[in-house]
């Protein structure tokens, strides 16, 4: 019944699972993460496709309605993924989402919203998720890269931006914050996300979330 459950949940959802074999799919997901500005490398993507394959990862694209019935790219608004992990500590088994990315002219739409919600209804749902899932975890960059203007937060943020090629967001429009309206409560900070500038290697402070199952 739950995998039956699992089947209808993904005919009626906004999520399309992805095919990275189909070099159409492909080269738009690599359009996309260079827009992005994030793990956007071919060699990336290849191994997302080698994790795909042996089933420790799961990507979807954002696909509402109103533009299901066009070819590919057309339809493909944005992506996101998803792993069941097994935590360390205490052997919970937990489901990661992470890769949340939608095309910046269709944003404000509430998209990304509607991807997050279709993920955690699979939360406890195989194949995507696991009938003894206690929570589910993601990771955003530090709000304080947007709303803190010390030397080593918001001016230094901008410089990243400007050498991603993406625009840096104005205040009040944290991730962290949006994932926090949406039920998820910051546990810690830590060093993850790498990038490089001047030539120097650093590793951004991501705020890791989390949101507890019933």
């Amino acid at each position: 019944m739950e995998k039956l459950a699992a089947i209808e949940a993904a005919q009626n959802s906004i999520l399309e699972p992805m095919n990275l074999h189909n070099a159409i799919e492909f080269d738009e997901l690599l359009r996309q993460r260079i827009i992005c500005g994030w793990s956007n490398s071919p060699s990336t993507l290849e191994a997302w496709r080698a994790a795909m394959d042996t089933h420790t990862l799961s990507m979807f694209w954002v696909v509402p309605p109103s533009v299901s019935a066009q070819p590919a790219p057309q339809r493909l608004l944005g992506h996101i993924s998803t792993q069941k992990k097994i935590e360390a500590l205490d052997g919970q088994t937990v489901m990661h989402i992470a890769d949340l990315f939608i095309l910046p002219e269709h944003r404000h739409g509430g998209l990304g919203g509607a991807a997050v919600r279709a993920l955690e209804s699979w939360a406890k749902v195989e194949p995507y998720g696991s009938p003894d899932c206690k929570s589910i975890t993601l990771n955003a960059i530090s709000k304080r890269y947007i709303e803190d203007d010390g030397e080593e937060w918001r001016p230094f943020y901008a410089r990243v931006c400007s050498s991603l090629n993406i625009e840096m967001p104005e205040k009040g429009t944290s991730n962290e914050d949006w994932y926090a309206r949406m039920g998820y409560v910051k546990e810690r900070e830590d060093p993850m996300y790498p990038v490089t500038l001047d030539g120097e290697k650093i590793l951004l402070i991501a705020a890791s979330l989390r949101k507890t199952l019933e």
